[in-house]
Parts: structure tokens; sequence; C-alpha cells
């Protein structure tokens, strides 16, 4: 196999992923930066939601790890041609700083270790949903799948590929999504970690739960909850909140005990990765279009009277 066919391989295997979406092998846009075509290995058109998303992948046939090199360059590409999503895949692997440099930037790019082996692992790309005029861009982990639609009180869910929702929530792991608007009821943080830990304290008889620092974003403050109850035995809660001045977005995980260090690692990575914007909704109420809000807030530490238990 070559490079080529490495690429047309991958083309038609995400065509069948999801026959629905507009899947391009090997088409050029123009750079809105650079003001010449760029070409790209793959390009995906679909619509989330109710919104437009452009997932550029761009195809290393390598015979040795792609460096940081090659990353930084990907990322001045997904710029040039303002993408909403970008996936490196290789069939060889990452350099450690490579894999840094990705997953620590600002912008929404993932690395993908594809093999023919593993290849049916990615299903999900990602979703975007809203409340009133607020949204998230929000992407699945490696291995997991995200749904737009959930059943239940979500506004969107996460959990392993291979799965379905309910099997996830009741024997692996789990993650969901909320927003939570601040008014007069809840106009902080502080407000709405009370209202919750009044719920918890009489859904359980002895709940256990603490405030750890966590990931740190230019854009908002956050903290994240750890909790144990006798009544979920196995079981842990952990909740990451990323406060913004006019929103708070809270994405709960329920992991089992013994994956806990694994999957606690893919809820900080769906926080890092997680792009805030904004609805703009037509007159009928029906959301439009949405539009990336660069909110900014001095990080800080936990809010005052956060308390360890």
């Amino acid at each position: 196999m070559n490079w080529k066919e490495y690429e047309i391989y991958i083309t038609r295997h995400f065509q069948k992923l999801f026959p629905n979406a507009s899947i391009k092998h090997n088409v050029k846009r123009f750079g809105i930066i650079s003001k010449i075509e760029r070409q790209i290995d793959i390009l995906v058109e679909d619509t989330v939601a109710g919104f437009t998303i452009s997932i550029i992948i761009d195809c290393k046939y390598f015979s040795k790890k792609v460096d940081v090199k090659d990353v930084e360059s990907f990322l001045s590409f997904l710029l040039d041609l303002k993408a909403s999503k970008g996936i490196m895949i290789t069939n060889v692997g990452y350099s450690k700083a490579a894999y840094n440099r990705a997953t620590y930037d600002t912008q929404d790019v993932e690395l993908r270790i594809i093999n023919f082996e593993d290849l049916d692992l990615f299903q999900g790309f990602l979703a975007i949903p809203y409340s009133g005029g607020h949204c998230a861009v929000v992407s699945a982990p490696n291995g997991w799948v995200i749904d737009n639609n959930p059943k239940g009180p979500y506004l969107a869910s996460i959990y392993p590929a291979g799965l379905t929702q309910e099997e996830a929530f009741h024997t692996d792991g789990f993650m969901y999504l909320l927003f939570s608007h601040k008014d007069k009821k809840l106009p902080d943080l502080q407000s709405l970690l009370k209202l919750q830990e009044e719920g918890i304290n009489r859904k359980y008889r002895k709940p256990l739960y603490e405030y750890i620092p966590t990931i740190t974003r230019d854009d908002c403050n956050t903290i994240l909850r750890i909790l144990e109850a006798e009544e979920i035995p196995n079981t842990v809660d952990c909740t990451l909140f990323l406060d913004f001045p006019e929103v708070i977005l809270f994405i709960t995980l329920l992991s089992p005990k013994n994956k806990l260090s694994d999957y606690l690692k893919k809820l900080e990575w769906v926080g890092i990765k997680l792009i805030k914007g904004q609805v703009i909704h037509a007159v009928n109420g029906e959301p439009l279009s949405i539009f990336n809000q660069q909110e900014k807030a001095e990080p800080k530490g936990p809010p005052d009277g956060l308390r360890r238990r």
C-alpha cells in the first residue's frame, strides 16, 4: 500500500461510517490568510444540531513517527482554512512533543493513530449542544462516541464506542453535559455548587466529595468535584465545571473505580477541547448560526468557600 491508497482507504471508511455527510478526497479550498489554494487530503462537511461544520483530515503515511513540526504545520493549515475541526491520522504514531503540541493547543485538533484493526474505534466526530444563546462545540475522546440527541435530561452524552447509552450508564464510563445560566437565583458558580451540594446531601446518606484543581483555560475558571457515596458502590462521580462570565458548563463523568485514572483524563481532555460559542436565533426561535465567543477571564483557584471532605 502506498500513501495514495492509504488516503483512499481512510476516505472510504469514513464514507461508510457517515453516509449522510459529504466526504471528499483530495480537494482544494482557498486559504483565508494565505490567499492561495490549499490541498486537503480528506474534507468532511456535515450539519450537526442545525449547524454546518467542516472537518479536515490529514493522512500521514510515514516510515517514522510524526514530529512536532508536522503538528504545528497542520495547526496553521486549519487556521488558514477556518476548519471546525482537524484530525491527523498516521500509520506509525506520534512523538511525545507532537502529541503534547496538539493536545494542549487551544485549537481543536485531534491526533489519531489509525491502523486497519482499530479504525472502527473512531465513530463520532463532535456535537454542538446549545441552551438559549449559548452553545459548545464538544469532541469525543479517543475510543468514545458522542450523542447530540441523548435519552434523558442531558444536552449531550459521551460514552465508549460499541456500547449503547444505557449499557455505558450502568456498566462502564458515561459523561453528560449541561448548562447553568447565571441569573438572580444562581448568579455564580458558588451558588450552583451550593445548590448541587444540597441535592447531593438529600440523595446520599454520607456523601464524600472534594474540590480539586484541574485543567486551566484562559477564557474561564475551572474546578473539578470528586464524589463518592455508599449508594453508588464502585462508581465515582466526577464533575468538571467551566465557569464563563454568563453561563456555567459542567460535564459529569460516572466512572467505575478501576477505570477512574484513564477516564478522568478523557473528561479533562473534553474540557480542554471544548469551544464555547454563542447562538444567533431566527425570529421563530430556531438556531440560525453560531460563532466562537472569545470571552476573557483571569483564571482563578477554587471559589471562596469550597471545602474538602
